[in-house]
Protein backbone atom coordinates (compact mmCIF):
# COMPACT_ATOMS: atom_id res chain seq x y z
CA UNK A 1 0.00 0.00 0.00
CA UNK A 2 1.47 3.37 -1.12
CA UNK A 3 1.01 5.97 1.59
CA UNK A 4 2.03 9.65 1.54
CA UNK A 5 4.21 11.10 4.27
CA UNK A 6 6.87 8.35 4.43
CA UNK A 7 10.55 9.26 4.73
CA UNK A 8 11.76 11.14 1.67
CA UNK A 9 15.35 9.83 1.79
CA UNK A 10 15.06 6.21 0.62
CA UNK A 11 17.31 3.53 -0.81
CA UNK A 12 17.28 2.34 -4.41
CA UNK A 13 15.58 -0.98 -3.45
CA UNK A 14 12.85 0.89 -1.56
CA UNK A 15 12.39 3.21 -4.52
CA UNK A 16 12.01 0.27 -6.92
CA UNK A 17 9.43 -1.32 -4.59
CA UNK A 18 7.37 1.89 -4.57
CA UNK A 19 7.57 2.19 -8.38
CA UNK A 20 6.43 -1.45 -8.78
CA UNK A 21 3.44 -0.84 -6.49
CA UNK A 22 2.54 2.31 -8.47
CA UNK A 23 2.86 0.41 -11.78
CA UNK A 24 0.69 -2.44 -10.48
CA UNK A 25 -2.07 0.06 -9.73
CA UNK A 26 -1.84 1.42 -13.27
CA UNK A 27 -1.67 -1.94 -15.08
CA UNK A 28 -4.46 -3.38 -12.96
CA UNK A 29 -6.62 -0.41 -13.95
CA UNK A 30 -5.49 -0.76 -17.55
CA UNK A 31 -6.59 -4.42 -17.57
CA UNK A 32 -10.02 -3.40 -16.30
CA UNK A 33 -10.27 -0.76 -19.00
CA UNK A 34 -9.47 -3.30 -21.73
CA UNK A 35 -12.21 -5.73 -20.50
CA UNK A 36 -14.80 -3.01 -20.34
CA UNK A 37 -14.74 -2.61 -16.53
CA UNK A 38 -14.26 1.13 -16.12
CA UNK A 39 -15.92 1.69 -12.75
CA UNK A 40 -14.03 4.09 -10.44
CA UNK A 41 -12.01 2.65 -7.52
CA UNK A 42 -14.16 1.59 -4.51
CA UNK A 43 -17.27 2.68 -6.38
CA UNK A 44 -16.19 6.32 -6.23
CA UNK A 45 -18.44 8.28 -8.60
CA UNK A 46 -16.43 11.47 -8.26
CA UNK A 47 -16.31 13.53 -11.44
CA UNK A 48 -12.96 13.19 -13.23
CA UNK A 49 -11.42 16.18 -14.96
CA UNK A 50 -12.51 16.32 -18.60
CA UNK A 51 -9.07 15.82 -20.20
CA UNK A 52 -10.28 16.28 -23.77
CA UNK A 53 -12.15 19.52 -23.08
CA UNK A 54 -9.88 21.08 -20.46
CA UNK A 55 -6.40 20.39 -21.85
CA UNK A 56 -6.48 19.90 -25.61
CA UNK A 57 -7.13 23.49 -26.77
CA UNK A 58 -4.69 25.07 -24.29
CA UNK A 59 -2.02 22.39 -24.06
CA UNK A 60 -1.52 21.83 -27.79
CA UNK A 61 -0.35 25.46 -28.09
CA UNK A 62 2.37 25.05 -25.43
CA UNK A 63 5.89 24.35 -26.80
CA UNK A 64 6.41 21.59 -24.24
CA UNK A 65 5.32 18.00 -23.60
CA UNK A 66 2.27 17.97 -21.32
CA UNK A 67 1.11 14.61 -19.99
CA UNK A 68 -1.60 13.27 -17.70
CA UNK A 69 -2.54 9.71 -16.68
CA UNK A 70 -5.29 8.41 -14.39
CA UNK A 71 -3.72 5.56 -12.42
CA UNK A 72 -7.09 3.97 -11.61
CA UNK A 73 -8.29 4.14 -15.21
CA UNK A 74 -5.35 2.69 -17.14
CA UNK A 75 -4.00 3.68 -20.54
CA UNK A 76 -7.47 4.56 -21.89
CA UNK A 77 -7.46 7.68 -19.74
CA UNK A 78 -3.84 8.73 -20.52
CA UNK A 79 -2.95 11.86 -22.46
CA UNK A 80 0.20 13.37 -23.95
CA UNK A 81 0.36 16.57 -25.99
CA UNK A 82 1.24 16.49 -29.73
CA UNK A 83 4.59 18.20 -28.98
CA UNK A 84 5.90 14.71 -28.11
CA UNK A 85 6.39 14.07 -31.83
CA UNK A 86 8.39 17.27 -32.39
CA UNK A 87 10.51 16.58 -29.31
CA UNK A 88 11.15 12.80 -29.57
CA UNK A 89 9.84 11.69 -32.97
CA UNK A 90 7.00 9.51 -31.56
CA UNK A 91 3.39 10.29 -32.45
CA UNK A 92 0.72 10.61 -29.76
CA UNK A 93 -0.72 7.22 -30.71
CA UNK A 94 2.68 5.48 -30.63
CA UNK A 95 3.50 6.96 -27.23
CA UNK A 96 0.14 6.06 -25.65
CA UNK A 97 -0.22 2.58 -27.21
CA UNK A 98 2.85 1.32 -25.33
CA UNK A 99 2.32 1.86 -21.54
CA UNK A 100 6.04 1.53 -20.70
CA UNK A 101 7.58 3.21 -23.72
CA UNK A 102 8.30 6.33 -21.68
CA UNK A 103 10.30 4.27 -19.17
CA UNK A 104 12.30 2.50 -21.88
CA UNK A 105 13.22 5.87 -23.41
CA UNK A 106 14.78 7.21 -20.18
CA UNK A 107 18.55 7.41 -20.56
CA UNK A 108 20.20 4.44 -18.76
CA UNK A 109 22.33 6.86 -16.77
CA UNK A 110 19.20 8.60 -15.38
CA UNK A 111 16.89 5.62 -14.63
CA UNK A 112 18.23 4.95 -11.12
CA UNK A 113 17.86 8.61 -10.15
CA UNK A 114 14.39 8.71 -11.74
CA UNK A 115 13.29 5.69 -9.65
CA UNK A 116 14.46 7.33 -6.43
CA UNK A 117 13.00 10.79 -7.16
CA UNK A 118 9.67 9.35 -8.35
CA UNK A 119 9.39 7.22 -5.24
CA UNK A 120 10.11 10.28 -3.09
CA UNK A 121 7.32 12.14 -4.92
CA UNK A 122 4.89 9.26 -4.26
CA UNK A 123 5.82 8.94 -0.59
CA UNK A 124 6.13 12.62 0.29
CA UNK A 125 3.38 14.04 -1.91
CA UNK A 126 5.77 16.82 -2.99
CA UNK A 127 6.01 17.68 -6.73
CA UNK A 128 8.90 16.20 -8.67
CA UNK A 129 11.17 18.82 -10.22
CA UNK A 130 14.19 17.41 -11.97
CA UNK A 131 16.14 17.13 -15.23
CA UNK A 132 16.33 13.89 -17.21
CA UNK A 133 17.78 12.69 -20.47
CA UNK A 134 15.32 10.97 -22.82
CA UNK A 135 16.25 8.98 -25.93
CA UNK A 136 14.44 10.08 -29.08
CA UNK A 137 13.27 7.71 -31.81
CA UNK A 138 16.48 8.23 -33.82
CA UNK A 139 18.64 7.60 -30.74
CA UNK A 140 19.80 11.14 -30.00
CA UNK A 141 19.51 12.45 -26.45
CA UNK A 142 17.00 15.13 -25.49
CA UNK A 143 17.27 16.94 -22.14
CA UNK A 144 13.98 17.69 -20.36
CA UNK A 145 13.21 19.79 -17.30
CA UNK A 146 10.23 17.98 -15.75
CA UNK A 147 7.57 19.29 -13.35
CA UNK A 148 5.39 16.34 -12.17
CA UNK A 149 2.77 15.99 -9.43
CA UNK A 150 0.78 12.97 -8.31
CA UNK A 151 -2.76 13.64 -7.02
CA UNK A 152 -4.36 11.25 -4.55
CA UNK A 153 -8.03 10.55 -4.06
CA UNK A 154 -9.74 11.26 -0.77
CA UNK A 155 -9.17 7.66 0.32
CA UNK A 156 -5.40 8.05 -0.15
CA UNK A 157 -5.14 5.96 -3.29
CA UNK A 158 -3.12 7.37 -6.21
CA UNK A 159 -5.61 9.03 -8.54
CA UNK A 160 -3.73 10.66 -11.44
CA UNK A 161 -0.33 12.07 -12.37
CA UNK A 162 0.08 15.19 -14.45
CA UNK A 163 3.09 17.20 -15.48
CA UNK A 164 4.99 19.11 -18.12
CA UNK A 165 8.42 18.59 -19.66
CA UNK A 166 10.39 21.45 -21.24
CA UNK A 167 13.04 20.68 -23.85
CA UNK A 168 16.26 22.28 -22.53
CA UNK A 169 18.66 20.51 -24.89
CA UNK A 170 19.93 23.77 -26.37
CA UNK A 171 20.49 25.16 -22.87
CA UNK A 172 22.49 22.07 -21.89
CA UNK A 173 24.55 22.34 -25.07
CA UNK A 174 25.25 25.97 -24.26
CA UNK A 175 26.28 25.03 -20.70
CA UNK A 176 28.62 22.36 -22.05
CA UNK A 177 30.12 24.80 -24.53
CA UNK A 178 30.52 27.32 -21.72
CA UNK A 179 32.34 24.78 -19.55
CA UNK A 180 34.60 23.83 -22.45
CA UNK A 181 35.25 27.50 -23.14
CA UNK A 182 36.06 28.10 -19.47
CA UNK A 183 38.53 25.22 -19.41
CA UNK A 184 40.09 26.44 -22.63
CA UNK A 185 40.25 29.96 -21.24
CA UNK A 186 41.98 28.79 -18.06
CA UNK A 187 44.50 26.90 -20.13
CA UNK A 188 45.12 29.90 -22.33
CA UNK A 189 45.44 32.16 -19.26
CA UNK A 190 48.07 29.84 -17.82
CA UNK A 191 49.98 29.78 -21.09
CA UNK A 192 49.64 33.52 -21.41
CA UNK A 193 50.95 34.02 -17.87
CA UNK A 194 54.10 32.13 -18.75
CA UNK A 195 54.48 34.16 -21.91
CA UNK A 196 54.02 37.40 -19.96
CA UNK A 197 56.69 36.37 -17.46
CA UNK A 198 59.12 35.78 -20.30
CA UNK A 199 58.06 38.96 -21.97
CA UNK A 200 58.61 40.91 -18.76
CA UNK A 201 62.23 39.75 -18.66
CA UNK A 202 62.72 40.78 -22.25
CA UNK A 203 61.01 44.10 -21.52
CA UNK A 204 63.47 44.92 -18.78
CA UNK A 205 66.26 44.47 -21.28
CA UNK A 206 64.50 46.64 -23.81
CA UNK A 207 63.95 49.49 -21.33
CA UNK A 208 67.63 50.25 -21.27
CA UNK A 209 67.76 50.23 -25.05
CA UNK A 210 64.72 52.45 -25.26
CA UNK A 211 66.24 55.04 -22.96
CA UNK A 212 69.14 55.34 -25.37
CA UNK A 213 66.78 55.53 -28.33
CA UNK A 214 64.68 58.14 -26.52
CA UNK A 215 67.62 60.45 -26.28
CA UNK A 216 68.17 60.11 -30.00
CA UNK A 217 64.47 60.77 -30.60
CA UNK A 218 64.55 63.96 -28.57
CA UNK A 219 67.24 65.31 -30.85
CA UNK A 220 65.32 64.22 -33.94
CA UNK A 221 62.12 65.69 -32.54
CA UNK A 222 63.67 69.13 -32.17
CA UNK A 223 64.81 69.02 -35.78
CA UNK A 224 61.37 67.80 -36.90
CA UNK A 225 59.61 70.61 -35.05
CA UNK A 226 61.67 73.16 -36.92
CA UNK A 227 60.75 71.53 -40.23
CA UNK A 228 57.06 71.27 -39.24
CA UNK A 229 56.96 74.97 -38.41
CA UNK A 230 58.41 75.81 -41.80
CA UNK A 231 55.93 73.46 -43.53
CA UNK A 232 53.04 74.92 -41.54
CA UNK A 233 53.86 78.37 -42.83
CA UNK A 234 53.95 77.01 -46.39
CA UNK A 235 50.61 75.23 -45.93
CA UNK A 236 49.05 78.37 -44.45
CA UNK A 237 50.03 80.32 -47.53
CA UNK A 238 48.75 77.53 -49.81
CA UNK A 239 45.51 77.38 -47.83
CA UNK A 240 44.96 81.12 -48.20
CA UNK A 241 45.54 80.80 -51.94
CA UNK A 242 43.12 77.86 -52.13
CA UNK A 243 40.46 79.78 -50.19
CA UNK A 244 40.82 82.69 -52.58
CA UNK A 245 40.50 80.37 -55.55
CA UNK A 246 37.43 78.71 -54.03
CA UNK A 247 35.82 82.10 -53.40
CA UNK A 248 36.59 83.15 -56.95
CA UNK A 249 35.27 79.87 -58.33
CA UNK A 250 32.08 80.21 -56.35
CA UNK A 251 31.70 83.78 -57.61
CA UNK A 252 32.23 82.59 -61.20
CA UNK A 253 29.72 79.74 -60.75
CA UNK A 254 27.20 82.21 -59.41
CA UNK A 255 27.86 84.58 -62.28
CA UNK A 256 27.50 81.77 -64.84
CA UNK A 257 24.23 80.66 -63.27
CA UNK A 258 22.94 84.23 -63.17
CA UNK A 259 23.97 84.78 -66.79
CA UNK A 260 22.27 81.52 -67.76
CA UNK A 261 19.04 82.49 -66.01
CA UNK A 262 19.26 86.00 -67.48
CA UNK A 263 19.70 84.60 -71.00
CA UNK A 264 16.79 82.24 -70.46
CA UNK A 265 14.63 85.20 -69.42
CA UNK A 266 15.78 87.19 -72.44
CA UNK A 267 15.04 84.32 -74.83
CA UNK A 268 11.69 83.72 -73.17
CA UNK A 269 10.87 87.42 -73.46
CA UNK A 270 11.90 87.41 -77.14
CA UNK A 271 9.75 84.35 -77.79
CA UNK A 272 6.79 85.96 -76.07
CA UNK A 273 7.14 89.52 -77.40
CA UNK A 274 8.73 88.74 -80.76
CA UNK A 275 7.87 85.36 -82.22
CA UNK A 276 4.69 85.06 -80.16
CA UNK A 277 3.31 88.41 -81.34
CA UNK A 278 4.36 87.68 -84.90
CA UNK A 279 2.60 84.34 -84.88
CA UNK A 280 -0.46 85.98 -83.33
CA UNK A 281 -0.58 88.37 -86.28
CA UNK A 282 -0.20 85.52 -88.74
CA UNK A 283 -2.98 83.61 -87.00
CA UNK A 284 -5.27 86.63 -87.18
CA UNK A 285 -4.57 87.17 -90.92
CA UNK A 286 -5.05 83.45 -91.56
CA UNK A 287 -8.42 83.56 -89.82
CA UNK A 288 -9.46 86.62 -91.84
CA UNK A 289 -8.33 84.92 -95.06
CA UNK A 290 -10.21 81.75 -94.17
CA UNK A 291 -13.39 83.75 -93.49
CA UNK A 292 -13.12 85.59 -96.82
CA UNK A 293 -12.53 82.41 -98.78
CA UNK A 294 -15.44 80.77 -97.01
CA UNK A 295 -17.73 83.69 -97.95
CA UNK A 296 -16.78 83.24 -101.63
CA UNK A 297 -17.21 79.49 -101.30
CA UNK A 298 -13.65 78.81 -102.39
CA UNK A 299 -12.38 75.31 -101.71
CA UNK A 300 -9.16 76.78 -100.32
CA UNK A 301 -11.10 78.06 -97.29
CA UNK A 302 -10.50 74.77 -95.44
CA UNK A 303 -6.77 74.98 -96.12
CA UNK A 304 -6.69 78.54 -94.80
CA UNK A 305 -8.57 77.46 -91.66
CA UNK A 306 -6.09 74.60 -91.18
CA UNK A 307 -3.20 77.07 -91.47
CA UNK A 308 -4.83 79.28 -88.83
CA UNK A 309 -5.22 76.28 -86.52
CA UNK A 310 -1.58 75.21 -86.97
CA UNK A 311 -0.41 78.77 -86.31
CA UNK A 312 -2.45 78.83 -83.07
CA UNK A 313 -0.84 75.56 -82.04
CA UNK A 314 2.58 77.11 -82.75
CA UNK A 315 1.59 80.07 -80.58
CA UNK A 316 0.71 77.71 -77.70
CA UNK A 317 3.99 75.85 -78.11
CA UNK A 318 5.86 79.15 -78.12
CA UNK A 319 4.12 80.18 -74.90
CA UNK A 320 4.96 76.83 -73.26
CA UNK A 321 8.58 77.15 -74.38
CA UNK A 322 8.77 80.70 -73.02
CA UNK A 323 7.21 79.61 -69.71
CA UNK A 324 9.77 76.78 -69.46
CA UNK A 325 12.60 79.27 -69.87
CA UNK A 326 10.98 81.89 -67.65
CA UNK A 327 8.82 79.89 -65.19
CA UNK A 328 8.40 82.66 -62.62
CA UNK A 329 6.61 85.75 -63.90
CA UNK A 330 7.40 89.12 -62.39
CA UNK A 331 5.21 90.54 -59.67
CA UNK A 332 4.62 89.85 -55.99
CA UNK A 333 2.48 86.79 -56.73
CA UNK A 334 4.64 85.47 -59.58
CA UNK A 335 6.32 82.75 -57.50
CA UNK A 336 3.03 81.47 -56.08
CA UNK A 337 1.48 81.51 -59.55
CA UNK A 338 4.45 79.56 -60.96
CA UNK A 339 4.14 76.83 -58.30
CA UNK A 340 0.40 76.61 -58.94
CA UNK A 341 1.08 76.17 -62.68
CA UNK A 342 3.71 73.54 -61.86
CA UNK A 343 1.20 71.49 -59.86
CA UNK A 344 -1.35 71.76 -62.66
CA UNK A 345 1.19 70.76 -65.34
CA UNK A 346 2.33 67.74 -63.31
CA UNK A 347 -1.24 66.51 -62.92
CA UNK A 348 -1.92 66.90 -66.64
CA UNK A 349 1.40 65.46 -67.85
CA UNK A 350 1.86 62.51 -65.47
CA UNK A 351 -1.79 61.79 -64.52
CA UNK A 352 -1.08 62.01 -60.78
CA UNK A 353 -2.52 64.10 -57.96
CA UNK A 354 -0.38 67.21 -57.29
CA UNK A 355 -1.67 69.65 -54.67
CA UNK A 356 -0.27 73.15 -54.03
CA UNK A 357 -0.79 74.83 -50.64
CA UNK A 358 0.35 78.33 -49.71
CA UNK A 359 -0.64 78.96 -46.09
CA UNK A 360 0.54 82.35 -44.79
CA UNK A 361 3.11 82.56 -47.61
CA UNK A 362 5.04 85.84 -47.91
CA UNK A 363 5.40 87.17 -51.49
CA UNK A 364 8.93 86.79 -52.91
CA UNK A 365 9.71 89.67 -55.25
CA UNK A 366 13.34 88.81 -56.02
CA UNK A 367 13.04 87.08 -59.41
CA UNK A 368 16.42 85.29 -59.11
CA UNK A 369 15.58 83.98 -55.64
CA UNK A 370 12.12 82.86 -56.75
CA UNK A 371 13.57 81.11 -59.82
CA UNK A 372 16.04 79.10 -57.70
CA UNK A 373 13.23 78.00 -55.34
CA UNK A 374 11.03 77.10 -58.30
CA UNK A 375 13.77 74.95 -59.88
CA UNK A 376 14.28 73.14 -56.55
CA UNK A 377 10.54 72.41 -56.35
CA UNK A 378 10.46 71.34 -60.02
CA UNK A 379 13.36 68.89 -59.56
CA UNK A 380 11.84 67.44 -56.35
CA UNK A 381 8.44 66.91 -57.98
CA UNK A 382 10.03 65.31 -61.05
CA UNK A 383 12.05 62.92 -58.86
CA UNK A 384 8.92 62.01 -56.87
CA UNK A 385 6.99 61.05 -60.01
CA UNK A 386 9.71 59.49 -62.15
CA UNK A 387 11.91 57.78 -59.55
CA UNK A 388 9.58 57.51 -56.54
CA UNK A 389 6.58 56.32 -58.62
CA UNK A 390 4.34 58.55 -56.53
CA UNK A 391 0.61 58.90 -57.07
CA UNK A 392 0.15 61.88 -54.75
CA UNK A 393 2.49 64.88 -54.46
CA UNK A 394 2.06 67.96 -52.25
CA UNK A 395 3.87 71.29 -52.76
CA UNK A 396 3.65 73.27 -49.52
CA UNK A 397 4.77 76.91 -49.15
CA UNK A 398 4.43 78.64 -45.81
CA UNK A 399 5.91 81.28 -43.52
CA UNK A 400 7.59 79.93 -40.36
CA UNK A 401 8.77 82.61 -38.00
CA UNK A 402 11.62 84.39 -39.76
CA UNK A 403 11.86 81.88 -42.62
CA UNK A 404 10.04 80.71 -45.73
CA UNK A 405 9.69 76.93 -45.93
CA UNK A 406 9.12 75.14 -49.24
CA UNK A 407 8.28 71.45 -48.76
CA UNK A 408 7.57 68.75 -51.32
CA UNK A 409 6.43 65.37 -50.03
CA UNK A 410 4.99 62.32 -51.76
CA UNK A 411 3.66 58.80 -51.17
CA UNK A 412 6.20 57.01 -53.37
CA UNK A 413 8.68 54.25 -52.67
CA UNK A 414 10.99 56.57 -50.78
CA UNK A 415 14.43 57.94 -51.44
CA UNK A 416 17.25 55.33 -51.49
CA UNK A 417 20.10 55.63 -49.00
CA UNK A 418 23.12 56.46 -51.16
CA UNK A 419 26.54 57.89 -50.23
CA UNK A 420 26.90 61.61 -50.67
CA UNK A 421 29.57 61.22 -53.37
CA UNK A 422 27.14 59.10 -55.43
CA UNK A 423 24.30 61.63 -55.49
CA UNK A 424 22.76 62.26 -58.89
CA UNK A 425 23.19 65.47 -60.84
CA UNK A 426 19.69 66.63 -59.93
CA UNK A 427 20.38 66.42 -56.18
CA UNK A 428 23.71 68.19 -56.53
CA UNK A 429 22.07 71.01 -58.48
CA UNK A 430 19.31 71.30 -55.85
CA UNK A 431 21.92 71.59 -53.09
CA UNK A 432 23.91 74.07 -55.14
CA UNK A 433 20.86 76.28 -55.76
CA UNK A 434 20.00 76.21 -52.06
CA UNK A 435 23.56 77.26 -51.14
CA UNK A 436 23.44 80.04 -53.73
CA UNK A 437 20.48 81.70 -52.03
CA UNK A 438 21.62 80.98 -48.46
CA UNK A 439 18.94 78.33 -47.83
CA UNK A 440 19.18 74.88 -46.23
CA UNK A 441 18.00 71.77 -48.08
CA UNK A 442 16.98 68.59 -46.29
CA UNK A 443 15.92 65.34 -47.96
CA UNK A 444 14.49 62.66 -45.70
CA UNK A 445 12.04 59.79 -45.57
CA UNK A 446 8.45 60.79 -44.95
CA UNK A 447 7.13 59.14 -41.74
CA UNK A 448 3.93 58.30 -43.64
CA UNK A 449 5.85 56.81 -46.58
CA UNK A 450 7.63 58.36 -49.52
CA UNK A 451 10.10 61.25 -49.46
CA UNK A 452 10.01 64.77 -48.04
CA UNK A 453 12.21 67.56 -49.45
CA UNK A 454 12.35 70.75 -47.38
CA UNK A 455 14.08 74.00 -48.34
CA UNK A 456 14.16 76.65 -45.60
CA UNK A 457 15.13 80.21 -46.57
CA UNK A 458 15.85 82.89 -43.93
CA UNK A 459 14.01 86.07 -44.89
CA UNK A 460 16.69 88.69 -44.11
CA UNK A 461 15.14 91.09 -46.59
CA UNK A 462 14.77 88.40 -49.29
CA UNK A 463 10.98 88.54 -49.33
Amino acid sequence: MIEAGDEKSISLSDAERVIQELASVFFEANGKSSTGDSEPHNGDDRRLPDVEARYRTLVEQVPAVVFMIFLDRGISEAYVSPHIEAALGFSQAEWLDDPIRWYRQIHPGDKERWNIETAQMVLSGEPLRSIYRILARDGHTVWFHCEVKMVRAEDGHPWFVHGIAFDITELKKAEEELQNSRADLEKRVEERTKELALTNKMLQLEIGERKRVQEDLLGARHELEIRVQARTVELGIANDILKSEMIERKRLEKSILEISEREKRRIAQDLHDGLGQHLTGVAFLSKVLADKLAEKLFAEANDAAKIARLVNEAINQTRELARGLLPVPSGSQGFVSALRHLASDVEELFNVSCLFRDEDAIPIRDIDLATHLYRIAQEAVTNAVKHGHSRQVVIDLRHRGGTVALSIYDDGVGFPDVPEHKEGMGLRIMNYRANMIGASLKIQKNPNGGTMVTCVLPLNGNE
